[in-house]
């Protein structure tokens, strides 16, 4: 009888190999599509099947590794090789971002995605969690003004010791609460410098913009 059920499970894993070797070239085409949207044109995306089996599971007896080669001549190598912080940023966004059109999950939760990564890349990284947004809950911690400007709603999240013991605040942040707490993020000092006043109510209206048009 157990030589009946490992010939079953092995009948059964190596349908669901098959399945995955089918469905690998094209998740991985779709993966360069996401990270070109993320300002790594160019880069190619890999998914690799060991030779030797993994150990019966429930999860099938499939080796599988993701290999990256960021830029143009650059052999091919694990993610935990070769890729940086902000590479690995994107390289999870992209997979989220992904997950999110198939997967019956109502919220996703974003925690510090913006590691590596500013300037134009931080912008796009913001309308990529917004498109995601658009089918799903996102719950994002941020220390970038471009993701946090794209929320729609905002939650400052503080750390204070009383008495000995830290404790940690949250407050929603509504109309200028909002507004100043951006422009400190801006300027990294100053809640009420007029420019990063003005900077910050221009980057939320600009966001809106965006979000509105999708």
């Amino acid at each position: 009888r157990a030589v009946e059920s490992a010939a079953a499970y092995d009948a059964q894993a190596a349908k669901l190999s098959q399945s995955r070797r089918q469905l690998a070239q094209r998740f991985a085409q779709r993966m360069e599509e996401q990270l070109s949207d993320l300002n790594m044109r160019g880069t190619r995306f890999y998914v690799d099947f060991a030779a030797e089996n993994a150990p019966r599971s429930s999860l099938g007896t499939d080796n599988v590794r993701f290999l990256i080669a960021p830029n143009a001549g650059e052999e091919k190598k694990p993610l935990s090789k070769i890729a940086s912080g902000g590479e690995l940023s994107r390289v999870m966004l992209s997979l989220k971002a992904l997950s999110a059109e198939r997967a019956a999950i109502p919220s996703m939760v974003f925690d510090e995605i913006d590691t590596g990564i500013s300037g134009r890349t931080a912008q796009v990284v913001a309308q990529k969690m917004w498109d995601i947004a658009r089918y799903r809950q996102v719950i994002c911690v941020t220390h970038l003004q471009q993701i946090a400007a794209m929320a729609t709603r905002h939650y400052l999240i503080q750390k204070a010791e009383n008495n000995g013991r830290t404790n940690t605040s949250v407050t929603e942040l509504t109309g200028e609460a909002r507004v100043r707490e951006l422009a400190r993020m801006l300027s990294g000092v100053s809640e009420n410098s007029e420019s990063g006043l003005a900077h910050a109510r221009t980057m939320i209206s600009e966001a809106q913009a965006y979000r509105e048009k999708q």
